[in-house]
């Protein structure tokens, strides 16, 4: 695994961290915004950013599974758990 593949793999990582505590508390922040009738554009940005990062994630996945399929397995398993997370939490 070379630099540019660790460093990918640990941003990929993180990501999926910090979607997971997004998640986590996606029900008290959906509270809040309906409580300040900032639902809709709440609503909307997180749509975007949901799509923006799933679109980040499967290209850095794809470009490095292209360069090594051995991390197929790994970023094959981190997409998919981001795209069940948004499901999990409703």
């Amino acid at each position: 695994m070379t630099k540019k593949q660790k460093q990918s793999a640990t941003i990929f990582f993180i990501l999926t961290i910090l979607h997971t505590l997004f998640c986590n508390f996606y029900t008290q922040i959906y509270a809040f915004m309906n409580i300040q009738d900032w639902l809709t554009p709440f609503l909307i940005a997180t749509l975007l950013l949901r799509l923006a990062l799933l679109l980040a994630l499967f290209w850095t996945g794809l470009r490095q599974v292209q360069k090594n399929r051995k991390l197929a397995l790994f970023y094959l398993l981190l997409f998919f758990f981001n795209l069940v997370m948004i499901f999990a939490f409703y």
